[in-house]
């Protein structure tokens, strides 16, 4: 094609051409292309017929010849534009990695970057969120457009990136008041949408952790968490322009390949979530899905599939084994499903859409692609999250109902027993009163019998009965004493036996007329014994302490008496009474009947007890015996 000053062969700028506000200048085959640099060249007039056809737009390093291309070059487009649009135009929209200059009808309207034939002096043009340039257009027949163009590292590092790697060339229009209004808050809108995804899956993420680490042993909450921390940095890099200045070397590796290669991961471990999430097991092998990712990776360094079809394929695939996935999971009444259903072929949908979108397939409205990309990002994430507060909801009403029921269960229980108690109360106190009622009578009965003793020996003349039956009236004192002591006491089966001693040692005292000149000191601690054990314990002290009165303080002498219970240790206990009496040899007969020395043998036996005894000054008896333990029912 021959460049013509004729209108019909020069490419003409309307308001058709605008889209959303911008008029990109996407000519094929009006571009002029000529390597070298030559300030001339800005120049309207100047004459480009010999020069190339090469269309800066989307050009790729690999489709510009080596032979045309040292790093920097000018292109030229000669247009003409219907006057309204002209009118309408209020900015100069540019894209590129490299360095510029544009000229428009002759003059120098933009810089970006600097623009140098030297590599070392060309400092390149990082595009950010920044608006688009003002430019007035002063009506023209016919308007010349001129880019001086440097980007000496374009053909590197497509050898480096290859798919990854930016354009070489550059992408060039003008736009209207509506562009405008985006252009300025491109940066605003683009930080609020990657704020919203960011604050979103940070806060998904940090739960997604606590229940991983509150349940370690279920997977799926690994699996999810490994999934929402993958897509969040897919969202932080594919938007690090935000924060961080790069050239078309360093921004490959953030905006392209890790963001490409983290949402690839997230993306391929989707199947294996839900069957694992769900315990499909039939399933699991789609775990092996993340190893398409690193594949998806390597395939734009070393070209092996077409990108677009392998991309549109691996998604297809993807949501086709989610619905078969969710299927099943719905058909075996997995409630809360629908939840991740929604989640997940929701984020397969939004990338097909995204993908069709870069791919120049479809177009959206700046409003709705930010939405698209917003639910790219969140939709599984949040999705799952949805499914298990529902599913913890669930689970926590259901506790609470059996709580309601357990403590209803409780509460007739504990009315019951307190029921029960009560009863058992009135009872025990019944039986209490019963068993004092025992005892007293007990102890009235004893005082009858000792009564009648006293009675039957005031009528006997002979004194050795009279002292036989001083004996029997003491013994069934000490058993009386003890009864009433029992009725006295709170504790009906233990009697403190210090305090009995000390009654016990009166009475023998008063029954011989022996307190003046026999002193008995009772040391030790107070101490409850069971009445099992007391009862032998109080015949053998008035045994012991009889003999003593008798035999141990002859012609009237005056004496002391010892007498003690110690608990030696645990259920070990020692008895011990001692005199300062005249004593006895050890092969001496036993004075009187003997009765009282067979009776002390046969109480030591049924405490299980050991008698020992000293006369070499007085008289001391010790006997040693284990706490007895009563059994009831034949059960200790």
């Amino acid at each position: 094609m021959s460049t013509l000053d004729s209108y019909a062969q020069k490419p003409h700028v309307d308001g058709s051409l605008i889209k959303e506000g911008l008029l990109e200048l996407n000519f094929k085959d009006n571009w002029r292309y000529q390597p070298g640099d030559n300030p001339d060249w800005a120049n309207p007039n100047f004459d480009d017929a010999d020069w190339y056809y090469i269309d800066p737009i989307g050009l790729k390093a690999y489709q510009m010849p080596d032979s045309l291309w040292s790093g920097f070059g000018w292109w030229r487009i000669t247009f003409t534009a219907d006057p309204k649009t002209i009118e309408a135009i209020e900015r100069l929209y540019f894209y590129s990695w490299g360095a510029a200059e544009i000229y428009l009808d002759g003059e120098l309207v933009a810089s970006y970057g600097s623009f140098s034939p030297a590599n070392q002096l060309e400092k390149t043009y990082t595009p950010d969120y920044d608006g688009d340039r003002p430019l007035k257009i002063t009506p023209k027949a016919v308007h010349t457009l001129a880019v001086r163009f440097s980007n000496h590292q374009a053909k590197n590092n497509f050898k480096i990136f290859r798919y990854f790697s930016e354009n070489l060339g550059f992408n060039i229009g003008f736009s209207s008041t509506i562009r405008a209004k985006y252009s300025d808050f491109r940066y605003a809108n683009s930080f609020a949408t990657l704020s919203v995804i960011v604050v979103v899956l940070s806060i998904l993420l940090l739960l997604h952790v606590l229940l991983y680490f509150k349940f370690r042993k279920e997977e799926p909450y690994l699996v999810i968490t490994l999934i929402t921390f993958f897509f969040l940095c897919a969202a932080i890099c594919a938007h690090i322009l935000l924060f961080v200045d790069l050239n078309g070397f360093s921004n490959p590796i953030f905006s392209s390949i890790l963001n490409s290669t983290a949402f690839g991961l997230g993306y391929g471990l989707l199947p294996y979530s839900l069957s694992s999430l769900f315990r499909i097991q039939k399933f699991y092998w789609t775990r092996h899905l993340v190893w398409l990712a690193l594949l998806r990776t390597a395939n734009y360094f070393i070209p092996v599939f077409n990108f677009i079809l392998f991309d549109a394929t691996i998604i297809l695939a993807v949501i086709v084994l989610m619905v078969i996935i969710m299927r099943i999971a719905i058909n075996e009444k997995n409630k809360g499903a629908l939840y991740v259903t929604f989640g997940a072929i929701g984020t397969s949908v939004f990338l097909l859409v995204n993908r069709m979108v870069n791919a120049d397939l479809i177009t959206l409205s700046t409003f709705f692609y930010y939405v698209d990309l917003i639910l790219l990002y969140i939709s599984y994430p949040l999705g799952i999250y949805i499914y298990i507060t529902n599913q913890y909801g669930r689970l926590f009403l259901a506790m609470e109902q059996e709580v309601e029921e357990r403590t209803h269960q409780l509460n007739t229980m504990i009315r019951d027993l307190t029921k029960t108690q009560n009863e058992l109360s009135i009872k025990n106190n019944q039986n209490v009163l019963l068993l004092k009622e025992i005892h007293h009578r007990v102890k009235n009965n004893l005082e009858v019998v000792s009564g009648l003793l006293a009675l039957q020996s005031a009528k006997m003349d002979d004194p050795t009965m009279q002292e036989v039956m001083l004996a029997s009236q003491n013994r069934v004192h000490s058993m009386g004493i003890l009864h009433q002591k029992l009725y006295q006491s709170e504790h009906l089966a233990f009697i403190e036996m210090k305090n009995y001693f000390e009654n016990l040692c009166i009475n023998i005292l008063d029954s011989y007329n022996e307190s003046d000149r026999i002193k008995v000191n009772i040391e030790m601690k107070e101490l409850e014994m069971d009445v099992d054990t007391a009862v032998p314990l109080g015949l053998i002290v008035n045994e012991l302490l009889t003999n003593a009165l008798k035999y141990a303080f002859p012609k009237g002498e005056k004496g002391h008496i010892q007498l003690s219970l110690e608990n030696l240790n645990e259920d070990n206990f020692q008895l011990k009474i001692s005199d300062n009496g005249v004593g006895k040899a050890l092969d001496e007969k036993a004075k009187g009947t003997g009765f009282g020395t067979q009776l002390v043998d046969l109480l030591t036996r049924q405490i299980d007890g050991k008698l020992m005894q000293d006369v070499s000054k007085g008289t001391m008896i010790l006997i040693n015996f284990k706490r007895q333990v009563t059994t009831v029912g034949g059960q200790v």
